[in-house]
């Protein structure tokens, strides 16, 4: 199970000018391995940095979600040969820091936490993310796709990071949320942030919530659903989707991978390892002597967007979809879930 850390701080408030925010990292980086969003062409990237200077921490989103840092797209869970047995890959543990991570990946995260860190703790998982600490960053710029505002997720953060950022401008403030946090900032050169600068945050919070220009109203969600199971815009969906899984490649709360054994061309050796899977793909529900629960791509597309909206709900205690906006993004076919979620209301 996943480690909770408590708070104990009596002033978890700080101000940390921009100009010494590379010293800040600089610090963390002879302790921890950093991992930020670093550009990547037009994009950006959550990737182990070398350099303060690779961090650009006013980016929208990312590529790939921070999730991959801790469930990987690919891994090895162990080799074996004909000779030695098994030799078992779990690497050691390694203390990381995720660095600029916004509000919607951080509740992904603790949705992953309650997937892969309670009921059937996932070794892997847990060994990462009890070595991982969070610098999240309060979003001050909103994208086209963004709707996390309407799913309770952003752009502003309350709980789940270390130490929290908020851009205002030639300072950073700083809010700490436990004494690993803390810990973070003993070698930076700060000062206590007076409560005021609060209302500033807020200001600036207030500016991002007002360029949002997609919503999902999260209200009976899963009524809508239960009494839409044949809507018309089911079967349009089926022809307009490629069923190619980018949507859940990009999400940060999707959790489903596939375990293969790949064998080396003698026979005599080879490895077990881990690869996300998607439900959007023919195979997912394929079963044994080849039937497919869910051979036709409305009953797949139907399966992502009610496991989203209404299954998640009753498992974890919170919906599956935090509002970030990749899928939209990524889909070839423009395929938005506000919009089909508009349209199965009337809207």
């Amino acid at each position: 199970m996943v480690v909770a850390r408590s708070l104990t701080i009596p002033n978890p408030l700080v101000l940390l000018p921009k100009k010494d925010l590379s010293r800040l990292v600089q610090h963390l980086m002879q302790r921890y391995t950093v991992v930020g969003p670093v550009a990547k062409g037009g994009e950006h990237a959550f990737s182990a940095i070398t350099d303060p200077a690779q961090l650009t921490l006013d980016y929208v989103s990312s590529l790939l979600p921070p999730k991959k840092v801790l469930h990987q797209p690919f891994e090895v869970l162990f080799s074996f040969h004909q000779e030695q047995g098994v030799l078992e890959e779990r690497e050691p543990a390694r203390g990381q820091v995720l660095f600029g991570v916004h509000p919607c990946d951080v509740h992904a995260i603790e949705i992953l936490d309650k997937a892969y860190g309670h009921e059937y703790p996932d070794p892997y998982y847990v060994n990462r993310r009890q070595n991982t600490l969070i610098v999240a960053a309060n979003c001050t710029k909103v994208g086209d796709n963004c709707f996390c505002q309407s799913m309770g997720t952003g752009p502003d953060l309350q709980k789940g990071y270390d130490l929290l950022l908020t851009d205002l401008g030639s300072q950073i403030l700083v809010e700490i949320g436990s004494p690993a946090g803390e810990d973070l900032l003993q070698q930076v050169p700060l000062q206590p942030a007076p409560r005021v600068m609060l209302v500033e945050k807020e200001k600036r919070l207030d500016e991002a919530r007002r360029k949002f220009k997609k919503r999902l109203n999260t209200s009976g969600l899963k009524e809508l659903l239960e009494d839409n199971f044949r809507h018309p815009i089911w079967d349009e969906l089926r022809q307009d989707c490629l069923a190619c899984g980018s949507c859940t490649m990009v999400c940060p709360t999707c959790f489903c991978y596939n375990v293969v054994d790949k064998l080396d061309l003698n026979l005599k050796s080879g490895q077990r390892q881990r690869e996300w899977d998607s439900c959007m793909l023919l195979e997912y529900a394929q079963v044994a002597m080849g039937h497919n629960f869910r051979k036709d791509r409305d009953a797949r597309i139907k399966q992502r967007i009610y496991h989203k909206l209404a299954y998640y709900e009753p498992q974890f205690g919170t919906l599956g979809c935090v509002g970030c906006g990749r899928c939209i993004g990524t889909c070839v076919k423009h395929i938005d879930i506000t919009d089909i979620m508009a349209r199965l209301g009337g809207e």
